[in-house]
């Protein structure tokens, strides 16, 4: 068969148009790399049969939740921990957050002005 062996480049086969080439080398590779990936699933352990009678392996009554709430106890401790969190959140900001002082009044002469701006172009 045309390149089958891996150390060797695919061949081209004789009479058939390039397109026809690239897509069987593309099928064949394609098909190698499906091939390893199919051995990676499974299970070594021992597959359980379905009881006898039933439909399906594990039914609900088999295999019940160790801690379950019930709707409204869900939805009350979700509730009252976004509550914790927001009055969390702004009773840091207003009594333990320590406050930026005011700014100082502006001086209306503007004593501290530069005489030229840093940043403007000497014309000479």
């Amino acid at each position: 068969p045309l390149g089958v062996c891996s150390d060797s480049p695919p061949r081209l086969p004789r009479g058939r148009p390039p397109a026809m080439a690239l897509l069987m080398t593309l099928r064949r590779t394609r098909a190698a790399v499906q091939r390893p990936m199919a051995r990676l699933y499974g299970t070594s352990l021992p597959i359980p049969n379905v009881p006898e009678g039933t439909a399906t392996v594990f039914h609900s009554r088999m295999q019940t939740p160790k801690y379950s709430l019930s709707d409204p106890k869900w939805f009350a401790i979700f509730f009252a921990m976004n509550l914790g969190v927001y009055f969390g959140h702004y009773f840091y900001l207003r009594f333990l957050m320590i406050q930026n002082p005011p700014n100082p009044p502006r001086d209306p002469a503007n004593t501290g002005a530069p005489e030229r701006h840093m940043h403007t172009v000497d014309d000479e």
